[in-house]
């Protein structure tokens, strides 16, 4: 008799296994001849069975069994016939159930025998709401002794040999109220009946905590594995009840990848012809999100080449998940989540994508405003639900939440919508905490707007790290084109220089476009194609150049003579961006009034040079003129620092403000541009030296910046106060009829 390969010793659990494999499809068999009025089968005896189910049993010589498998042919799987498929096998859904519950109950706790001991309550958890089905059938036709029955709520049956199921269900919203109260009063009715209990604990579902409490924990639903696949194909792809595990084997992911698959993918895998092409289906599943998580192009965080906080952040991320993956580490003690905020444009979900594709696991994609779309509240918390329960079944995973912002915040009030936000905000925290609670999902939030997110979902514990997402680096850019130029040798610093100070998303736009105008005039698309594209865009703009260039440059010479860490300033096609970190200090008057200084700094700067100003401090609320105002302002009413002494008004509102209010304001403005100005005076030649050169060069970095003002004089240090979400980074931003920052 040939020796049977095993890439494992057999477990105990897979004798009990493909014996409730058998008494769930002589069900199947006899429920469809009660339908045809067929006369069944009698059915094999034990001792066949068991003989059948020894791992080495085989009528077929090793030499034959060589020669078929040199020919690509399972000979373990045929039978006398040369059939290689069985006469009746369960749907793939039903049996991968079967055999996952079959290894949570056969294991060394041996929860079947406590399952269906007298009093017993046993709560089941890690499987889908839609399994639940799935399980409740295995019980009813597989696991449970010949006599006994399964009954769920409403079924008035019960005596000893009764095993009574439970299954958590709650909705979301208005109604989860009714739906806890309802469960309590069915447990409380399940648990006065002698007979054991199993309560059915679905992902995303949780017990209210007067519950959680007294029942015991939770068992632990086994997932899927290298021996259930292997037992499945056996089931499945045999007419034999084997498979060739020889060349089967090797071929399998391993148990951490598997458990990883969806649904579709495994199903899929399993319509395969015979076992070893379903092994290599598999295996392709599992490779998948590797090539394809980090969106068309597949951009991992090495292909993006980001150097900002939120790139490290994310760089960290992975490496711990893998660290984790190892073993190494525990889930507990790593960042599990980020939240990403920035303009429009800035590759927020290009970080996400990147995260999942460098770390090699799929990536789950929601948005608020995708939930929102799907109708009342009811469909949009649904939509919630399912989002954050297919992250929980792919994992190890990456779920990316867009537009968080969205959910609005609790605290606002004064409009008819604050019960349905704080319904929704409500369940976001409710499912965030729940994902927390399982191990190998990654949580990434975005937004444009973190100062409208509701404090609570901020917290460390639901977003542990927030990082702005600034525009790219000229050496970002760079990789950019050297994606889109693959091929090309030519020196592309040229072209990102033209490119600096733009978002990714610009910057691809205007690489498709140009691309799109190269087709239509039959020409060639290369660099000097694309140069000469945004050659023909920018010459107009040499003196609008000079005079942003100039504007930025002096919030870079004040900031620096104030002690601040000037990280990157750069010239977009909008207008400029000045990244500055402040160092820490006492609060004093004189510390805001530093800020002020650097906020008009751009303006003061303009003044100096050409005579006039522009709008470019001007614009929206971030803006420079925007941010110094608040600051006078909250001087005076939050602050304590102004005309009202120690007397609190709360946060102003600019447009109540008195007249005698607005002449304040205004003078306090124009004596906070009169010292900026004062402060650049001495340094006036350098500024309009810097400033050529940046409209050269289109970006400074920190080390450039230090080249140009190590020789100036550094004052105190100074703060602009805390950050709206607790990062210390204050970003100086010119509008030139468009605002960025």
């Amino acid at each position: 008799m040939p020796q049977f390969p095993l890439h494992s010793p057999n477990p105990a659990w897979i004798s009990f296994a493909k014996h409730v494999l058998r008494r769930m499809i002589s069900d199947q068999i006899n429920a469809a001849d009660k339908r045809t009025g067929a006369t069944p089968d009698h059915p094999k005896s034990k001792l066949l069975n068991a003989l059948k189910d020894l791992p080495g049993s085989q009528h077929r010589a090793s030499e034959e069994l060589d020669q078929l498998r040199e020919s690509g042919i399972d000979g373990w799987a045929l039978d006398d016939q040369g059939r290689s498929r069985p006469a009746s096998v369960l749907p793939a859904s039903r049996s991968l159930i079967a055999l996952r519950l079959a290894v949570t109950f056969i294991s060394s706790r041996n929860v079947l025998e406590t399952l269906l001991a007298p009093g017993a309550v046993t709560v089941l958890s890690g499987f889908r709401t839609a399994d639940a089905d799935q399980i409740l059938a295995a019980c009813r036709y597989g696991f449970l002794p010949e006599a006994w029955k399964v009954t769920t709520l409403g079924d008035e049956r019960h005596h000893e040999q009764t095993l009574r199921v439970l299954q958590v269900t709650t909705s979301t919203g208005t109604s989860r109220t009714g739906d806890l109260y309802r469960l309590e009063r069915n447990l409380c009715e399940a648990l006065q009946l002698p007979c054991p209990l199993l309560v059915l604990l679905p992902d995303g579902e949780s017990l209210p905590d007067n519950l959680s409490t007294v029942l015991p924990d939770p068992v632990k639903l086994e997932p899927l594995s290298r021996d259930i696949l292997i037992t499945q194909l056996e089931h499945s792809h045999s007419a034999t009840g084997k498979i060739d595990r020889e060349t089967v084997g090797p071929v399998l992911p391993d148990d951490s990848a598997l458990a990883g698959l969806g649904d579709p993918d495994v199903l899929l895998a399993l319509r395969a012809p015979d076992a070893r092409s379903a092994a290599e289906r598999l295996a392709a599943a599992v490779s998948r999100p590797r090539r394809h998580a980090g969106g068309v192009h597949g951009l991992s965080l090495e292909d993006i080449n980001g150097t900002s906080p939120a790139h490290s952040a994310a760089a960290d991320l992975v490496a711990d998940l893998h660290s984790w993956q190892r073993g190494e580490i525990e889930w507990s003690a790593m960042s599990r989540s980020l939240l990403v905020y920035g303009e429009p444009g800035t590759g927020k979900t290009v970080l996400a994508k990147a995260i999942a594709a460098s770390a090699g696991v799929p990536l789950i994609q929601g948005s608020f405003g995708a939930w929102q779309a799907r109708g009342h509240l009811g469909d949009m918390l649904a939509a919630m639900l399912a989002c954050f329960q297919n992250a929980k079944s792919r994992k190890p995973c990456v779920l990316f939440i867009d537009e968080i912002d969205s959910s609005g915040c609790r605290t606002d009030t004064g409009d008819r919508n604050q019960a349905y936000r704080q319904q929704v905000i409500n369940e976001f925290l409710r499912q965030i905490d729940l994902l927390h609670q399982e191990e190998g999902v990654l949580l990434i939030g975005a937004t444009n707007f973190p100062g409208k997110i509701d404090p609570a979902i901020l917290r460390p514990g639901r977003f542990d790290l927030h990082h702005e997402m600034p525009l790219p680096t000229r050496q970002q850019i760079q990789t950019m084109l050297e994606l889109a130029f693959p091929d090309s040798g030519s020196d592309l610093r040229p072209l990102s220089r033209k490119l600096a100070g733009q978002t990714p998303a610009v910057i691809d736009a205007r690489i498709r476009e140009a691309r799109a105008r190269a087709r239509r005039q039959g020409r060639c698309f290369e660099p000097g194609f694309l140069a000469q594209v945004l050659g023909q865009e920018q010459g107009y703009r040499r003196q609008l150049d000079l005079r942003i260039a100039v504007h930025e440059c002096g919030h870079v010479i004040s900031a620096w003579l104030y002690g601040e860490e000037i990280k990157r300033v750069c010239l977009s096609p909008t207008g400029g961006l000045t990244e500055r970190t402040a160092p820490p200090c006492a609060g004093l008057e004189a510390d805001f009034d530093r800020q002020m200084y650097i906020h008009l700094a751009g303006r003061a700067a303009e003044r100096l040079v050409f005579g006039s100003v522009s709008a470019g401090a001007g614009g929206s609320a971030a803006s420079d003129l925007a941010q110094a105002a608040q600051l006078a302002l909250s001087m005076d009413y939050e602050l304590g620092l102004g005309i009202h002494g120690n007397a609190w008004f709360g946060p102003p509102d600019f447009a109540r403000l008195t007249s005698e209010e607005r002449k304040r304001l205004q003078e306090r403005l124009d004596h906070a541009e009169d010292c900026a100005r004062a402060l650049l005076y001495p340094h006036r030649h350098l500024l309009r030296e810097m400033a050529s050169v940046l409209t050269r060069e289109r970006e400074f970095d920190s080390e450039a910046i230090k080249s140009w003002l190590q020789a100036l004089p550094r004052r105190n240090g100074t703060n602009d106060g805390p950050d709206r979400i607790g990062e210390d980074t204050a970003n100086s931003a010119t509008a030139f009829g468009a605002t960025s920052g």
